[in-house]
């Protein structure tokens, strides 16, 4: 059965080549490494970076003027809607750069006079994340960097370097203890998934 990339994917199978110059005869092994590096990224960072729409995405109003949404950055925002909860019915609209404002980068909108109290009394529809062309360069690279790791990999885990043909990677330093597949994973790639991880608001 074929292996097909998966939706969270970060990079393309020609991408993954680059990154590591190296060619990989098999797309179904390709795809796998790409999946596992992207599912392993996104698990870390808590949060989901490929474009997607959500719709009536529901929201806890907590009396801030700031109201966080689960996915970022925000490319387009559809509707902010307070809701009923109990009667299950829409109460009001808010329209964008009068009622609210959004802050499309982290994905939050700020409304003066605070989000009101309450389970789930925001509805908003909304597009976040990356093209995958617009997935960022250095998380790409880092998505790429994983998946060579997985490549590389034959099953000890305290290996300081090793190569495969042209591809080698040296993988003994690691301050920021992240582990990838019983893999440490290199600092200056630890640092860049570290900087994607979603804040805990």
């Amino acid at each position: 059965m074929a292996v097909a990339l998966k939706g969270n994917a970060l990079i393309s199978a020609v991408e993954l080549e680059m990154f590591l110059q190296v060619t990989i005869a098999s797309s179904d092994y390709k795809n796998t490494l790409i999946n596992i590096a992207s599912d392993f990224i996104e698990n870390f960072a808590n949060r989901v970076f490929i474009s997607a729409t959500y719709t009536r995405e529901a929201y806890d109003g907590n009396g801030a003027t700031m109201l966080y949404l689960d996915k970022y950055p925000i490319t387009a925002l559809t509707a902010v809607e307070s809701w009923d909860t109990t009667a299950d019915t829409l109460l009001s609209t808010f329209t964008l750069n009068e009622d609210y404002f959004a802050y499309n980068a982290e994905g939050s909108i700020y409304k003066r006079g605070g989000w009101y109290n309450g389970r789930k009394n925001y509805r908003i529809t909304y597009t976040a994340g990356y093209l995958i062309d617009d997935v960022p360069y250095d998380l790409k690279n880092a998505c790429a960097q994983l998946a060579g790791l997985a490549y590389s990999r034959k099953g000890n885990t305290g290996i300081a370097s090793e190569s495969i043909g042209a591809y080698s990677v040296s993988y003994d330093k690691n301050p920021l203890n992240i582990m990838f597949m019983g893999i440490p994973v290199p600092a200056e790639i630890a640092a860049v998934l570290i900087s994607y991880r979603r804040p805990n608001v």
